[in-house]
């Protein structure tokens, strides 16, 4: 069955793919082909060569046991998102990315200042979470455990600090001559902030941040998606060979690592043995973390289906390392819309809210442009959690408060192409 579902899923990718790099169609393929399409190549292709597993628990994900019906409703929902995404695309798209970037460009003066306040905030935290002997001591527990009722400042310098790569690759794209201090200061930020943020995610998003200007413009090819899948493999081993404090410090102790990590079907697979289908168990939770916010207490398991999930399945490392599984979005839609037919619902509504930003996204300025990728970001994220997450109402803020400084930070200005 996962053969036939892995062959659909490509298949249908192939076919009918987006030419543009940033878009809804193409994240949803790249979630599904990174947690079911090459965990499952990667693991009967080390099962075909009778692998000896190197790591102390061996191996812990098989894929030849998984249940028809979790590989069938991650087919299902795959082909639910494509199909929805996909054809608002070819509705919805009008403006072309040059348009935007002969339009603005950078005030220096200000990303400087905007870098010095990211460096500013990022070195308060830094002290107050633990300091130098915390962070370099013992990065893992640091950076898991010590971070408690600092929540909002991490969260203002996560988005922060991406807005910043966002502005610097702006700034590189249109800058007939850039500053190379300036560059170098935004860098040092953004290293620092890396740091600090999850060195595995927050290389990635910078990446992705900083590139915007190009893979806007950028054709999607095959070799060009062999090649990002690649350079994603190592950034993605590099990161947690640095997380890990040099654990995985070989390439088969990093390669059995992937088959632990995209682990998602195993645990929709678990809810689908252990609990029948409902109706709105968990959609209430982003709504219990809210109503904290205006002194209404509630449990902070209660305010995630992951973070439930873990304290149920895995107790201690919620309860003792504040640690979480990502159970996927099809566990959601078991457990909030009941039947199959009725998880329409939801994903077509879903498709159409990212697909409008996907419309707007050169319409709008820059910053718009920046709030597109940072919700489709949220969009890939979503496969490994809620469609509904608290923290989007920090993000409404956040952009808000973003495109109310556009005209300050970008210029709008009539240049030639660089």
């Amino acid at each position: 069955m996962i053969f036939w579902v892995a062959s659909f899923i490509v298949l249908i990718f192939l076919v009918f793919r987006n030419k543009d790099v940033l878009c809804p169609s193409n994240v949803v393929f790249g979630s599904y082909f990174l947690y079911l399409v090459f965990p499952s190549i990667l693991f009967y292709a080390l099962e075909w060569m009778s692998w000896t597993y190197v790591l102390p628990w061996g191996k812990t994900n098989d894929w030849s046991k998984v249940s028809d019906e979790a590989i069938l409703s991650f087919g299902y929902v795959f082909a639910l998102f494509f199909f929805f995404t996909r054809t608002f695309e070819v509705i919805l798209q009008r403006e072309h990315a040059q348009n935007l970037f002969l339009k603005y460009r950078v005030s220096p003066s200000l990303l400087f200042a905007f870098a010095v306040l990211v460096i500013l905030g990022s070195t308060y935290f830094f002290q107050v979470t633990g300091g130098a002997d915390a962070w370099f001591g013992n990065y893992s527990e640091t950076y898991l455990g010590k971070k408690k009722g600092f929540g909002l400042l991490n969260f203002l310098l996560i988005m922060s600090s991406n807005f910043l790569a966002f502005v610097l690759g702006f700034y590189w794209r249109t800058q007939h001559r850039v500053s190379w201090f300036l560059v170098l200061s935004v860098i040092v930020a953004l290293i620092f902030c890396a740091y600090i943020q999850g060195v595995k995610s927050r290389i990635f998003y910078f990446a992705i941040f900083f590139s915007i200007p190009w893979l806007s413009a950028m054709r999607f090819t095959l070799k060009k998606g062999v090649f990002v899948f690649f350079g994603f493999v190592f950034a993605f081993s590099f990161a947690m060979y640095f997380r890990s404090n040099g654990f995985y410090s070989t390439p088969e102790m990093l390669l059995e690592y992937f088959l632990s990590y995209f682990n998602t079907i195993f645990l929709h697979d678990m809810i689908l043995r252990d609990m029948p289908p409902d109706f709105f168990l968990t959609v209430s939770y982003p709504f219990n973390k809210w109503m904290t916010f205006v002194g209404v207490p509630s449990d902070e398991y209660l305010h995630d289906i992951s973070r439930w999930l873990t304290s149920i399945y895995y107790p201690s490392q919620w309860f003792n390392e504040s640690a979480t599984q990502q159970w996927p979005i099809e566990t959601e839609l078991y457990l909030n819309y009941g039947s199959y037919v009725f998880w329409v619902v939801p994903i077509f509504l879903y498709s159409l809210f990212i697909c409008g930003l996907y419309a707007l996204r050169y319409r709008l300025g820059p910053v718009f442009l920046f709030i597109f990728v940072s919700e489709l970001l949220l969009f890939l994220s979503m496969f490994r959690g809620s469609m509904l997450q608290w923290i989007e109402l920090f993000n409404l803020v956040f952009y808000g408060v973003l495109l109310l400084c556009s005209r300050l930070l970008f210029i709008r200005c009539l240049h030639e192409k660089r």
